[in-house]
């Protein structure tokens, strides 16, 4: 009840901040806003994080995502895909115009994409996750996500199959 009293708080002084032209937004804030955001899977609220022009890149991607389009596209599908994914941050290395995050990840496969291989269905997974988020005026710019996908792929069976 005192955690749910002290969020709504502190998002009350940021929508405040935010209406009087005023900000102190911290980098570290914005990650913390960015994690409690992708834990709710609030698509919207992720997207409002991020620049018009941000760059979002993984491994697991085949190319770069750009944009809030881009966001939404990336985020929507790991929600989708696992609908218990919750995240945990670790650490926080604040920087000038940069963060980097470590975090974990945990979830379970409950939906695959298309040509997903079934031996994936059901299957949990908790991984080790290194994000560097880069800011300008109080906005993400660009977001490199690093995880072990070896780790994912023995979690989900890829190693068990023949």
């Amino acid at each position: 009840m005192k955690t749910q009293y002290y969020f709504l708080l502190f998002a009350a002084c940021l929508l405040s901040m935010a209406c009087c032209k005023q900000t102190s937004l911290t980098n570290t804030d914005l990650v913390k806003l960015r994690f409690d955001a992708m834990n709710k899977h609030d698509l919207s609220a992720i997207e409002a994080l991020y620049s018009d022009s941000a760059l979002i890149e993984s491994p697991n991607l085949s190319a770069p995502e750009k944009g809030k389009n881009g966001i939404h596209s990336v985020y929507s599908r790991y929600f989708k895909s696992s609908p218990d994914l919750a995240y945990t941050i670790t650490k926080i290395l604040p920087g000038d115009s940069s963060i980097t995050v470590e975090f974990t990840s945990t979830g379970t496969m409950k939906y695959l994409e298309d040509g997903g291989p079934a031996y994936m269905l059901d299957k949990k997974y908790s991984l080790h996750n290194c994000t560097i988020l880069e800011i300008r005026n109080h906005k993400i710019i660009r977001d490199a996500s690093y995880f072990d996908q070896v780790s994912f792929l023995r979690q989900v069976g890829f190693f068990e199959q023949h």
